[in-house]
């Protein structure tokens, strides 16, 4: 279960591959009243991302193997939305742009001034916030209307039924509110799921449409989709937020999901309940392959699998959404 306190707390990866310095930067880090995970290279830090929830990353330029630049084109492919800042020496102006060129959000120079560190890694948070905002306050009617017509003709090519997107979504955002969400994350939320099945534009449609059971290589092209979405996004600053809820919709809290094996709290809040809500919907709705199973089937299977392939917290405030509904509908069939 996630907790208020994890949720919104700030996670810091540090990397470097001096001992010494990982040790300072730990314990400056902690003292300042962040949440410090540390790695002494860029290969186990890649590996910690996949497992943990991190807002920013902060490594080191020149290290052995996969240096900082590395890192930083490596981690912001799986974590769009991640500030990088990278610790250069002094004077370095050329590596400082080449950061920035990567792709990083800011850079320090050695040595390192603790209040310098607090200033530049709040700084890169501020400016990611205010990403953030910008995407709620442009997102025009007329872009969300040509999103949601997108989605219905990715819906068609799919084989879904003609509201599968708009009813998946309508479920995540009584979901959301169910768990706290702000109108912020809502929003979020509510564009994430229209655009969240895009890169089915990109898969055969003999493939969506097959009846019977896929084949090694066709289930390669459906393992696709949620990397191919977040590739369509990727253009587009203000979606990088959007992008890594979409690439990550398919991911299991067990770590056995895809395209990047995330587990827990790793795997974005706002993905993990798209997760829950397009199974749901998935499940009670027809398809070439299978027939639609009840609301109250498609529960004991979303319960079934929390823990797994779910967040129990999420699943739990899903179920009490529908059950609501049925409730609801029991009481309207009584009354006619």
């Amino acid at each position: 279960m996630v907790h208020d306190a994890d949720r919104f707390a700030t996670h810091v990866l540090a990397v470097d591959d001096k001992l010494d310095v990982l040790r300072m930067l730990e314990k400056e880090l902690t003292a300042q009243g962040y949440d410090v995970t540390t790695a002494p290279s860029a290969i186990y830090a890649l590996d910690l991302a996949r497992e943990r929830k991190l807002d920013l990353a902060l490594c080191e330029l020149n290290m052995a193997g996969i240096n900082g630049l590395q890192f930083a084109q490596s981690i912001l492919k799986i974590h769009p939305q991640m500030p990088v800042v990278l610790i250069v020496d002094a004077g370095d102006v050329d590596s400082g742009r080449r950061a920035l060129e990567a792709g990083a959000s800011d850079f320090i120079t050695k040595p390192i001034d603790p209040s310098k560190l607090r200033f530049v890694i709040e700084s890169s948070l501020q400016r990611k916030k205010l990403e953030l905002k910008r995407l709620s306050e442009h997102r025009a009617e007329v872009l969300f209307k040509a999103i949601k017509g997108l989605a219905a003709a990715v819906d068609a090519k799919s084989n879904c039924s003609e509201r599968h997107t708009a009813r998946t979504a309508e479920l995540c955002l009584e979901i959301g509110a169910e768990l706290g969400l702000s109108e912020e994350q809502l929003n979020t939320l509510e564009l994430a799921v229209y655009v969240h099945d895009l890169g089915k534009i990109g898969i055969p449609d003999e493939v969506l449409s097959k009846p019977g059971k896929l084949t090694d290589d066709e289930w390669v092209d459906i393992l696709r989709h949620p990397s191919l979405s977040a590739g369509f996004l990727a253009g587009i600053e203000e979606l990088a937020e959007v992008a890594s809820i979409v690439r990550h919709h398919h991911e299991r809290v067990d770590g056995g999901g895809y395209p990047d094996g995330f587990k827990g709290e790793a795997i974005p809040f706002l993905s993990r309940i798209l997760a829950v809500a397009d199974a749901f919907e998935a499940m009670t709705s027809p398809r070439p392959y299978r027939k639609a199973i009840s609301w109250e089937e498609a529960l004991v299977e979303l319960r079934n699998n929390a823990g797994t392939q779910f967040d129990p917290e999420v699943v739990e405030a899903a179920a009490r959404v529908v059950e609501r509904a049925i409730g609801m509908d029991k009481h309207r069939k009584k009354a006619a």
